[in-house]
């Protein structure tokens, strides 16, 4: 099993998250009590505070350092009064060239990118959770079973972010006594207060500012053994770009080598049991994926068999249709997890033993799940992937660890709905009163009253393929 700070989630995922999320509406309604203008698009020069989420510290690699940084003409840059910047005042002016701040958020200022998530440390924090529970849902941070007896020898990561993928196979690697792996991120703009992803002092890392939308990469062919991909859904539009990025990731590749791709599905959907037939209407439709086993708590495989259907929670019916308007209009996916197989399924000239595993992590208790028969359990599971069905355990109240994971997947889909703000807002057309009244009482309901979830879940999926040798 791989070693997360999981266990620490189980009371901050109940009680933090909420805390911060009520903070959070509290704190943009008093800004707008002051100048509306301002605080919709301000050019920002914020530092990287020390924060931390679901129990987990990252002062040591997100703060800022306590201590001055010496001005040196050698080091620094001259601005236009002649005075020397130091490399601290010289990054952070280029923080304030690359964001603005919309409703209390930070943003990236380029208005042709479609990517609508802010790039601050709130927004860091939920997608390092939600790499913690993809990697405990997967049982490590990578799937691909080529890696088991023999780790990569380069990395890269794509659209690295933090760089909070990459340190988590850094520390399951070294764990296993693999200690000289080297890491490579590449991402549009540069975190942390000298532009270096914060991560691990003992960590082999690099990193790249460069635009994705800017091919070929900057890398010479054949120059990694691993490529990641997690998250790009938000990133590249459903254009040839996606094609393009591909046919880089293979380029890069080595002979032998292994594309790996993590991505949620952006739109909520409702797990039927397996008596739901998907023939009931149009809303309801059979996912069709290859069934890989899994060993996670609390969490579903899905499969052929698998029916999934429109929310009931009117809160997620909103988001759903506000989300899908919004991503359409910047040709982004709300459902990328059923489109990555077929892309993948298309290069199979290049590509050899492709595989994929998706996941269903309830948001909350399943109103079905004290029945005998139920859709098959990511655990305790002795299904044939072809049959799609398995028998489980006796059934029981959820564990403290079923908990964290389903707690813990609904608290980062809380705090990316409050991501979307902006998108969000202009998609449903409401004013400020209005939607701080809506954000206010869907984390209330979804994050206090637990009964009004009615089965929905997060869909989560992981794809992998090796380069064939020539």
């Amino acid at each position: 099993m791989l070693y997360t700070p999981f266990s620490d989630c189980k009371t901050s995922a109940k009680q933090s998250s909420v805390a911060r999320a009520t903070a959070s509406v509290v704190k943009r309604a008093q800004l707008r009590r002051g100048n509306s203008s301002e605080c919709k698009y301000i050019s920002i020069n914020e530092s990287w505070e020390d924060t931390s989420v679901a129990g987990t510290s990252t002062s040591a690699d997100m703060s800022t350092s306590a201590s001055c940084i010496k001005q040196s003409t050698n080091s620094g840059a001259i601005n236009l009064s002649g005075r020397t910047l130091s490399p601290r005042e010289a990054h952070e002016g280029s923080i304030a060239r690359s964001f603005v701040t919309k409703y209390g958020r930070r943003y990236l200022r380029d208005s042709t990118m479609p990517y609508p998530l802010p790039s601050d440390l709130t927004e860091i924090h939920r997608q390092m959770l939600r790499t913690m529970l993809l990697c405990q849902v997967f049982d490590g941070p990578l799937c691909s079973p080529s890696f088991r007896s023999e780790p990569p020898a380069s990395v890269l990561e794509i659209a690295c972010g933090s760089g909070f993928w990459s340190e988590m196979c850094h520390q399951h690697f070294s764990r296993k006594g693999h200690t000289s792996i080297s890491f490579t991120g590449i991402d549009v703009v540069k975190l942390g207060l000298h532009g270096e992803a914060p991560v691990k002092n003992d960590m082999n890392w690099r990193f790249i500012q460069h635009d994705l939308r800017q091919v070929p990469l900057p890398f010479p062919d054949e120059e990694f053994n691993c490529v990641m991909v997690k998250d790009l859904s938000m990133v590249t539009p459903i254009t040839d770009m996606q094609q393009l990025l591909m046919d880089e990731y293979l380029r890069i590749l080595k002979p032998g080598g292994t594309l790996e791709i993590w991505d949620s599905d952006h739109s909520l959907r409702m797990l039927l049991p397996p008596e739901e037939s998907d023939t009931r209407g149009e809303e309801h439709k059979s996912v069709e994926t290859q069934q890989t086993p899994s060993h996670a708590p609390g969490t579903y495989i899905i499969t052929q068999q698998t029916s999934l259907a429109a929310p009931r929670n009117k809160f997620i019916l909103e988001y759903n249709a506000w989300i899908a308007k919004a991503l359409e209009a910047r040709n982004l996916t709300c459902l990328p997890c059923t489109a990555i197989l077929p892309l993948l399924l298309q290069e199979s000239e290049a590509l050899q033993d492709i595989e994929s595993q998706r996941i269903a992590i309830p948001l909350g208790e399943i109103g079905w799940e004290q029945d005998d028969q139920r859709p098959p359990v990511a655990r305790e599971s002795t299904a044939s992937p072809s049959k799609g069905k398995a028998r489980v355990a006796e059934s029981e109240d959820l564990d403290e660890l079923q908990t964290a994971l389903r707690r813990t997947a609904l608290t980062t889909v809380v705090q990316m709905i409050e991501s979307l703000e902006p998108i969000l807002r202009e998609a449903s057309g409401k004013r400020p009163e209005e939607w701080d009244s809506w954000m206010g009482n869907m984390i209330n309901y979804l994050l206090q009253k637990h009964d009004t979830l009615q089965d929905e879940c997060l869909e989560v999926g992981a794809w992998w393929a090796r380069k064939k040798e020539v």
